[in-house]
């Protein structure tokens, strides 16, 4: 739903994606509430830069602000979905991004509740949704 309203693109499902050794973007965004856990999308360099063309029109090329600033937005949208299926009341940080090359982004005390790897315009993409393990919620 997200993907459509913004982009013209075609996003199709895939078998297990990798960006990893290659350079790529991740948003971050936590929920907190009545459930706690993060929404991670990660998504190869390329389409990031394709989909921040995309979201921006603008006449220049995007910069990597641009690219932090657009992959943010996407997932906090993407985020604000997930929300909607969950219990009241939660809350959304604000998102966080990573760029680079050869990286991994590890959120400690959580597990992958599911993780969907994606291809559009050639170019892997990946939406994680982690749940913070019930002992680690307890202490906080």
């Amino acid at each position: 739903m997200v993907w459509s309203s913004l982009f013209d693109f075609r996003l199709e499902r895939a078998g297990t994606t990798s960006t990893e050794k290659a350079p790529a973007v991740t948003g971050f965004l936590s929920i907190d509430g009545a459930w706690n856990g993060a929404v991670m999308l990660r998504c190869a360099m390329p389409l990031a830069t394709t989909l921040t063309e995309a979201m921006f029109q603008g006449p220049e090329d995007p910069t990597f602000a641009d690219i932090s600033d657009a992959v943010g937005e996407l997932t906090n949208m993407i985020a604000g979905n997930v929300k909607a299926l969950l219990p009241s009341p939660c809350n959304l940080s604000l998102p966080a991004e990573a760029l680079g090359s050869d990286y991994a982004l590890s959120v400690l005390g959580t597990t992958v509740l599911a993780q969907v790897s994606f291809v559009c315009e050639g170019q892997p993409l990946m939406v994680t949704v982690l749940q913070r393990s019930v002992d680690e919620s307890s202490n906080h």
